[in-house]
């Protein structure tokens, strides 16, 4: 008996000795990092969307998990796009909303939302106007207030206005100094062409000193009307209190205003061929934007692309800021972006390089831009970027008004519904083939606009080599 149990005893401990063993081979190396498993999609919220009779288009994400409520309001064609006559109407407009009301000052609806530990904010893009309030659940109703007054009662009080015009032009004239402001603008005058794209959403020293009240008066009776309005509620809020308060606290805006449709049709520029240098006499470095046209937001290449270009230049580890930054020391950092609107986007390499290097880094770029249209990517590069934006994407859904905004952006972008639950399975579906072809289809190495901002008299007669050198003044005039 004892025997059998001494017997018993040796052949467990052999077991367990065993696949301890095992388990250290395969399990408890320390020198290598676990494999990451699969990733999985992200489960973006289910959202409730209905239109209502005065043509208000409703979202609601209902989340009793956090004890606060974002609503994200967003009046489309409202944007940049639509300001053609006085550039940064759009974005004055959408400032002022804020700075006083029939029932509030600027300094009342500051300190009402702040004393209720809120926030609440209005601007524009080029694809609409915005106003988005983050409050506390108990403090909802009073939020709702502020906002609703903010959207339907705004004053433009004259000084007010006078103020805002102010800091825009401290702003504009700032820009002037900075390199890379005067080559993204001088870059979208040129790359859009007609389209309403190449103006500066910001506006120029002319057109702001030009806007009146009557002129942020107008555009908000225009573009501020129900019909163009999204409105995205997100956080502790059911459906039926966000109807309610939608039908009830809304009810004063216009049922209509200027319906938009774009008209422009994009005139193809011949800008190829020629450098863009704007001077900056005496500048010890060379701002770059090296691209052309690019897609629009709602393309169904769009994650293609964005993983093509994450490899290209989206990324620290990206081929170009390797080749520009860690293999030449040319530059501290330089990326390429596609920078997608509504209606059209663009594609650009952008760096800051020393004088010397200026024609250099060009080839360089363009070299990199020859090799992703004409060479597979590796499968390592895929793999990493994968991982990448697998990993990087949850962490964008992590507030409630990120959430709202993505949820507008399925609307106002005419985005398919399950956009953002399919997208990592989406990224992980794709193959090398599929990157290949859409850097084939989406960038141009032939077709590139050459903008430089630096000193014109250290670089140009480098420049020649990529054609026809043409030079600018900060405000955009030909130096002869």
């Amino acid at each position: 008996m004892i025997s059998q149990i001494i017997k018993i005893f040796f052949l467990l401990l052999i077991i367990y000795m065993s696949n301890n063993t095992l388990a250290q081979d395969d399990v408890l190396d320390r020198t290598k990092p676990p494999k990451p498993g699969p990733p999985k999609d992200v489960q973006f919220p289910d959202y409730f969307d209905t239109t209502l009779p005065n043509g208000i288009n409703v979202l609601v994400i209902e989340n009793s998990k956090i004890p606060a409520v974002s609503v994200r309001m967003v009046f489309k064609d409202a944007g940049s796009f639509y300001d053609v006559d006085k550039f940064g109407l759009a974005s004055l407009t959408a400032e002022m909303l804020t700075k006083g009301t029939t029932n509030r000052s600027a300094t009342q609806i500051a300190e009402e939302i702040d004393f209720v530990g809120g926030s609440i904010n209005a601007g524009s893009d080029w694809d609409g106007s915005y106003i988005s309030l983050s409050v506390l659940r108990k403090h909802l109703n009073t939020g709702i207030d502020i906002l609703a007054d903010v959207a339907q009662n705004p004053v433009f009080a004259d000084d007010e206005l006078a103020r805002v015009k102010e800091q825009r032009l401290s702003s504009i004239l700032q820009g002037k100094d900075d390199a890379g402001h005067l080559s993204d603008k001088k870059f979208n005058k040129i790359v859009y062409g007609n389209l309403p794209y190449s103006n500066p959403a910001e506006g120029t020293e002319e057109s702001v000193k030009s806007i009146s009240r009557n002129d942020l008066q107008d555009f908000y009776r225009m573009n501020y009307y129900s019909g163009n309005l999204i409105i995205a509620f997100v956080g502790d809020i059911t459906k039926e209190e966000a109807l309610k308060i939608t039908e009830e606290k809304f009810s004063s805006l216009p049922s209509e205003g200027i319906n938009r449709v774009n008209s422009y049709k994009y005139d193809e520029n011949n800008s190829a061929g020629k450098v863009f240098i704007i001077n900056k006499k005496g500048a010890v470095q060379s701002n770059l934007r090296v691209g052309h046209l690019g897609i629009p937001r709602n393309n169904p290449d769009f994650i293609a692309v964005t993983i093509m270009n994450t490899i290209l230049g989206g990324y620290f580890g990206s081929r170009i800021n390797y080749n520009l930054r860690e293999k030449h020391g040319f530059t501290y950092g330089a990326r390429s972006y596609f920078n997608p609107h509504l209606y059209s986007g663009d594609f650009s390499v952008d760096t800051d390089v020393r004088n010397e290097v200026t024609d250099t880094s060009v080839t360089l770029i363009i070299d990199e831009l020859k090799r992703i249209t004409t060479e597979e990517i590796t499968d390592e590069e895929l793999a990493t970027v994968k991982n990448y934006m697998t990993g990087v994407f949850p962490l964008q859904l992590e507030t409630a008004n990120a959430v709202a905004s993505r949820v507008i952006n399925l609307k106002l972008y005419n985005l398919p519904k399950d956009y953002y639950s399919k997208y990592i399975s989406n990224i992980n579906a794709l193959t090398k083939q599929d990157i290949l072809n859409a850097a084939k289809k989406y960038i141009d190495p032939s077709k590139v606009t050459i903008v430089v901002s630096g000193d014109a008299g250290a670089i140009k007669d480098k420049m020649t080599r990529f054609g026809e050198v043409l030079v600018f003044d900060a405000d955009g005039n030909e130096i002869k």
